[in-house]
């Protein structure tokens, strides 16, 4: 079994945000909350406090190589938890494969306005597919080299970007802004509860689970700065409403930054780094659905350590994971319009849901389903062995 140590799970946890918050976060709290937009992490940090604590307190007393996957098999039993597994298998891929449209659909607008986006689709989901038919440890790996270069890019970019800012454009921020402030905390939530989520079904692959509780502090301290920090600089440097109607703030306000006499439009460069972050989530995406998919048909990826082109077993199911995610990513969002509303509504509404109210359902139903068996309403006596079925092995 190849594992992965706690510091590159959280290393992966925080780069998967990158492409997300760059995407939609400037633009729709700017709607939201006009100039006051910049305090949207903030608002959004207590709520997010909150869900680190339950999920640390939910993996108290779980072995050390149980990941979500497993925990939900463990609460439900491996028969109830099979439709619960193929759900996110399901989800995983759809989000994956939107996320390949929208990343060549910023290809296309920033870089290649005549490029049909089908060719960026194919080749980065190809490429996701090959790291998914791997090991975790190679993705971690990946994402470990890629930290410094992409948050020191992005750290210049910003600071950068500061010499633009004008106090007008973010003050004055007064009580009457906080309703518009906390619905424009919606899409930090949306951001952040992503990579708290889906990090949990790679625990299995960390060999001593750290303390999980100041590890989750630590994380949202530091996301909620740097996305603090991406707000001022680009709310205060366009304003809120050309935030609010351009289409990818972050990169136009790339595409007027000037560094260097002889390097003057550094947006293709920029647009460039941020293909790295896409790669890592949409194969996390992937690794993630095809190891729901095992799980439920009775597989333990976990303890895989094949060769990367071997399909013994269950493995087979991966290229399928990878052409499902393919198809979702050439048939979503087929115009800009309904990308846009897909991008900016749907897709937040749908990721908000599986993130936050997963835990909390499966923790009832683990609750309900051993109140029933200890004390049986009248009701319910002649369900009890069609539960005791379904908590029984296979």
């Amino acid at each position: 079994m190849k594992r992965i140590t706690a510091h590159q799970w959280s290393v992966l946890s925080a780069l998967i945000l990158l492409g997300p918050a760059l995407r939609i976060l400037p633009r729709l709290t700017a709607e939201r909350a006009g100039r006051a937009c910049w305090l949207a992490p903030l608002a959004a940090l207590p709520p997010l406090l909150l869900y680190a604590l339950f999920l640390s307190r939910l993996w108290a007393e779980r072995p050390a190589d149980c990941g979500f996957a497993e925990l939900a098999q463990s609460m439900l039993g491996e028969r109830a938890a099979r439709p619960v597994l193929l759900f996110f298998a399901l989800w995983f891929l759809f989000y994956g494969g939107f996320l390949l449209r929208v990343g060549a659909d910023r290809l296309v607008v920033t870089v290649y306005p005549h490029a049909p986006p089908r060719p960026f689709v194919l080749s980065m989901g190809l490429l996701c597919l090959l790291a998914a038919l791997g090991s975790l440890r190679s993705i971690a790996r990946a994402g470990k080299l890629l930290r410094p270069i992409l948050y020191g890019f992005l750290l210049m970019l910003l600071f950068a970007a500061f010499k633009g800012v004008e106090k007008e454009n973010l003050l004055p921020v007064t009580l009457y802004d906080l309703p518009a402030v906390t619905r424009a905390s919606l899409p930090v939530l949306d951001v952040l509860g992503l990579g708290l989520f889906l990090p949990q079904f790679l625990l299995g692959y960390v060999p001593e689970r750290p303390a999980l509780l100041p590890r989750y502090v630590r994380w949202l301290l530091a996301q909620t700065l740097l996305l603090t920090l991406l707000l001022l600089a680009v709310a205060g440097s366009f304003g809120a409403e050309l935030t609010a109607e351009l289409t990818q703030p972050f990169f136009t306000l790339v595409r007027n930054l000037v560094f260097f006499r002889s390097l003057e439009r550094i947006e293709a460069l920029a647009v460039s780094c941020w293909v790295f972050p896409d790669f890592l989530l949409i194969s996390l995406c992937l690794f993630t659905a095809q190891y729901c998919l095992r799980s439920a048909l009775g597989e333990r990826p976990a303890r895989d350590s094949g060769l990367r082109l071997s399909l013994e077993g269950l493995r087979g199911l991966i290229p399928l994971c990878g052409g499902l995610c393919l198809l979702f990513g050439l048939t979503l969002g087929p115009d800009m319009l309904r990308l846009r509303r897909l991008s900016e509504r749907t897709i937040p509404l749908m990721n908000l849901a599986v993130c936050y109210l997963s835990p909390p359902l499966l923790l009832l139903a683990e609750r309900l389903l051993r109140r029933l068996r200890e004390k049986p309403p009248r009701q319910a006596r002649r369900l009890l062995p069609l539960l005791s079925k379904l908590k029984k092995e296979p």
